[in-house]
């Protein structure tokens, strides 16, 4: 057996660079960053609610702007104020943050199954008719 081995040359594509089509990365939309005294959702999950108590407690603090038991309420203004927790502050801007804390807790009020978190003042059945 011989072996016959043939030369290849090909001229073509000895002075022509390799070309490859780029892919673009795809990227997530980063979400905006905030300066820790004003992310809501950090605040939230060092300073949550332990007991249906406590939800009750950060409720009435954000519908009255007072302190009321862990959560101590400074620095209010027309709009916002600052409200303290166990483990730091949260500066709350504007209604529109006070309205998500709102939200965030009532989410976290379902998935635990704290319906109904409100402060009770009076007793349901001590109205007078």
């Amino acid at each position: 057996m011989t072996d016959i081995t043939i030369p290849f040359y090909c001229d073509d594509f000895d002075d022509k660079h390799t070309w490859y089509r780029s892919t673009r990365k795809t990227t997530k939309p980063k979400s905006p960053k905030f300066p820790p005294d004003k992310d809501i959702n950090l605040w939230l999950k060092q300073n949550g609610p332990h007991s249906y108590q406590q939800l009750a407690d950060i409720r009435y603090v954000l519908y009255h702007r007072c302190s009321r038991s862990h959560f101590l309420v400074s620095k209010k203004t027309d709009e916002g104020f600052t409200l303290a927790g166990r483990k730091g502050s949260l500066t709350i801007v504007n209604n529109e943050a006070r309205h998500y804390l709102l939200w965030k807790l009532r989410l976290l009020g379902r998935k635990k199954r704290w319906i109904g978190a409100l402060p009770r003042t009076k007793r349901p059945g001590s109205m007078a008719i």
